[in-house]
């Protein structure tokens, strides 16, 4: 067989640092390996985040583990930035969120449209809240979320976040919230409190009296969420809280680089819930591959799924396990070519966004 090709070495080595970055991001932030609870946690807990290693790390989640175990509720806890219309990185979170509600949890989902705001992604407070509104609420809305046990809210529309958040802002100095965030994310006073203390309260307020008090609340969020976490644990301690515990997700891949993740300010990095057949069929078309640009190299070598963000797409949305395995086993064999997998899941993410639009229109954002 030839020497492998320069093509291919890089990608090799592209692999090598993915597995580098997520293995290293979690043991310098004093993470732990989900693999010890996966081998004890029965079959119908480990929905798909589990079961693909989507869901990669944790923090103190053994007691939302035993909640499930013996039937109690517990409060899951997840917001988003309504700063552009809903993505698959999204709907990746969102599936964690119902599946987690099946088990028993509640699901607060806070859009922080003071954030969009303060960060500069919307020109006005108003626009941040009309963009919830007419976007993002109706998008969430066709996940299929149980009413009486979800609570979506806008920041700016709920008065009690920002009581919160005052009451606990003499629990928290300046130099605390530079040393997690770093002065660069806090240009701004606005960032300063957010990041400070609002985001904190969102976290902690399932907790509240109003909420019947302190009670075990897991968060789903990226690597990069992670200091919120932190933070959050540090004030629920002074306040009586149980300190929130973490599950930890790795990012949707760019559709253009696998070591960048989906980015709604980055259309063409991300397929949005929003986008025409066509639209979807030409970015997944356009997008980078795990495989060799030599027919013949690829049928010798086959493609590396795990940059691949093709076969992403794959993995983090189509529940059926053993296709998803058996396009895995042929893509690395060479067997199934780069043009090939791209049609497979381009028909499987075109018919699954528009079943999502339609919900979309059939619950009118009601949640």
């Amino acid at each position: 067989m030839k020497p492998f090709s320069r093509e291919y070495q890089e990608k090799i080595i592209i692999a090598q640092k993915l597995r580098r970055y997520y293995k290293k991001e979690a043991q310098k932030n004093g993470l732990s390996s989900l693999d010890r609870v996966k081998s004890y946690l029965p079959e119908e807990y480990m929905f798909l985040a589990l079961r693909r290693g989507v869901a990669f790390a944790h923090m103190d989640i053994e007691p939302i583990i035993e909640r499930m175990a013996r039937r109690k509720p517990f409060t899951v806890v997840s917001g988003l930035n309504p700063s552009s219309p809903l993505h698959l990185g999204h709907k990746a979170l969102f599936d964690v969120l119902v599946d987690l509600q099946k088990l028993g949890a509640y699901v607060q989902i806070p859009l922080t449209n003071d954030e969009s705001y303060v960060d500069g992604k919307a020109v006005s407070i108003e626009e941040s809240k009309r963009i919830a509104t007419e976007q993002i609420l109706p998008d969430i809305a066709s996940f299929g979320f149980v009413p009486e046990k979800t609570n979506i809210y806008i920041l700016t529309e709920t008065p009690l976040v920002y009581r919160f958040a005052m009451s606990i802002s003499r629990l928290v100095t300046y130099d605390m919230v530079k040393a997690v965030f770093g002065k660069e994310s806090l240009v701004n006073v606005g960032q300063i409190y957010y990041r400070g203390v609002v985001q904190l309260a969102q976290i902690l307020l399932p907790q509240l009296p109003e909420f019947d008090g302190p009670k075990p609340t897991l968060i789903p969020v990226g690597i990069d969420q992670h200091p919120y976490i932190l933070l959050a644990r540090d004030v629920a301690k002074k306040l009586g809280m149980i300190p929130p515990s973490e599950l930890v997700i790795s990012f949707q891949p760019s559709l253009l680089d696998p070591e960048e993740k989906m980015s709604g300010s980055k259309p063409n990095t991300a397929i949005y819930l929003s986008d025409s057949e066509e639209i979807i069929r030409k970015k997944i078309n356009r997008a980078y591959t795990g495989a060799v640009s030599s027919l013949e190299e690829h049928r010798a070598c086959g493609g590396i799924s795990e940059i691949c963000p093709v076969f992403q797409l794959l993995r983090y949305h189509y529940p059926d396990d053993a296709f998803v395995e058996k396009i895995q086993a042929e893509y690395a064999s060479g067997q199934l070519t780069t043009s090939e997998l791209k049609t497979i899941t381009a028909d499987i993410i075109v018919e699954m966004v528009a079943e999502k639009r339609l919900k979309r229109y059939d619950t009118k954002g009601e949640v």
